[in-house]
C-alpha cells in the first residue's frame, strides 16, 4: 500500500552522507551525522533550530549512554562521547578498536535492550565483502558476530530480541536469533529486494513491531511486518534516504536522514532537499532508544 503524507524538511543542510539519527529525549534534540563531511548535527524539536559541529574524525553511528553521554563508532573505533552543558560533544574515551582490514570503516549501529552497542564495518570503497558486525558490551568486551558483509546497515531489534541486519549492496535483510550471550544461534532471510526497489539501508522498529526501512536509490521508506512482508510504502522527495528514527515527545514523528553523495548536478536539480533531514508523522509511535550500559 502506497501512503501519501506531508513530509517536511526540518534541516536543509545538504549533507554529503547524512546518517545515524538518534532521538535524545532528555535534551529534546535529534542528533544526526554527516559521515563524509565529518559533522555532527542536532535538531531542536521544539524550536526548530539546527546546529552543526565539525568533527576532527568521522563518526558513523550514535547511541544514548548511561550518565547522559553518548556512545559512537567511527574512525577511532568505539568511543564514549561527553556532552557538555552547551551540547558540544567531544570524545571522552576510546572503548574498543577492532582489528580491521586497511580501508575499512564503521557504518551503522544501535544499542539493544541489554545495553550493548552493535555496529558494522565495511570496505569504504564498497568493492569487497570484508565488513563485519560487532557487539560491544558495557564492560568493554567486544565480539565479532558476523563477517563477509559488503555494506552493513540498520541493526535493529524485534520485540522478541531478533536482530535484523542489512547488507545494502546485496539487497538482503537477515534475521539473527541470539542466545542469552548475544551469540547468533540461527539465521534466516527476513526480506530480499531487487535493484528496482532501491537498496535497503537504515532501519528502525515501531511500537507495533513493524520495521521501517529507508531505500537508497529507492526514493522511499517501506514498512515491513514482523514476518518481513511489505505493508506500506511512503514516497520521499529524495533519491537516497539513509536511515529513519522516531522522535518527538511521544515518539510520533519519524525523522529520515538523506544523502547527496554521488548525485549529478541534474539529479540535485530534481531533488533540492537531498542531504536534508526530513520529518513526517506516520500514524504510529516508535520505541524509546535503550542506553549503552557502560
Amino acid at each position: 500500500m502506497q501512503i501519501g503524507m506531508q513530509i517536511d524538511c526540518v534541516a536543509d543542510l545538504q549533507a554529503s552522507l547524512g546518517e545515524g539519527p538518534l532521538w535524545d529525549p532528555a535534551r529534546g534534540v535529534l542528533w544526526w551525522l554527516d559521515i563524509r563531511g565529518a559533522k555532527l548535527h542536532r535538531h531542536h524539536a521544539d524550536s526548530g533550530i539546527n546546529h552543526c559541529q565539525p568533527l576532527d574524525c568521522r563518526l558513523t553511528a550514535l547511541g544514548l549512554a548511561a550518565g547522559g553521554g553518548l556512545v559512537a563508532c567511527g574512525d577511532r573505533g568505539f568511543v564514549r562521547l561527553r556532552v557538555d552543558p552547551d551540547l558540544r560533544v567531544s570524545i571522552m574515551e576510546v572503548l574498543a578498536v577492532p582489528a580491521e582490514h586497511a580501508g575499512n570503516r564503521f557504518n551503522d549501529g544501535k544499542v539493544d535492550e541489554h545495553g550493548c552497542f552493535w555496529a558494522g564495518t565495511m570496505d569504504d570503497a564498497e568493492q569487497t565483502a570484508r565488513g563485519a558486525l560487532y557487539r560491544l558490551q558495557g564492560d568493554g568486551r567486544l565480539r565479532q558476530v558476523r563477517d563477509g558483509i559488503r555494506v552493513p546497515n540498520g541493526p535493529c531489534f524485534l520485540a522478541d530480541g531478533t536482530l535484523l541486519t542489512t547488507d545494502t549492496a546485496e539487497g538482503v535483510i537477515t534475521a539473527l536469533q541470539l542466545d542469552a550471550a548475544g551469540v547468533p544461534v540461527a539465521e534466516r532471510t527476513f526480506a530480499r529486494f531487487t535493484s528496482g526497489d532501491g537498496f535497503p539501508d537504515g532501519m528502525t522498529v515501531d511500537a507495533q513491531d513493524h520495521v521501517w526501512v529507508a531505500f537508497w536509490d529507492g526514493w522511499c521508506l517501506r514498512r515491513l511486518s514482523p514476518a518481513g512482508e511489505v505493508v506500506a510504502r511512503i514516497d520521499l522527495p529524495v533519491q537516497r534516504p539513509t536511515c529513519p528514527a522516531f522522535g518527538g515527545e511521544l515518539l510520533q514523528q519519524l525523522y529520515v536522514t538523506s544523502a547527496r553523495v554521488g548525485l549529478a548536478a541534474a539529479d540535485l536539480t530534481r531533488q533540492p532537499l537531498a542531504g536534508g533531514l526530513l520529518r513526517l508523522e506516520p500514524g504510529v509511535c516508535g520505541r524509546p532508544a535503550p542506553c549503552f550500559d557502560g
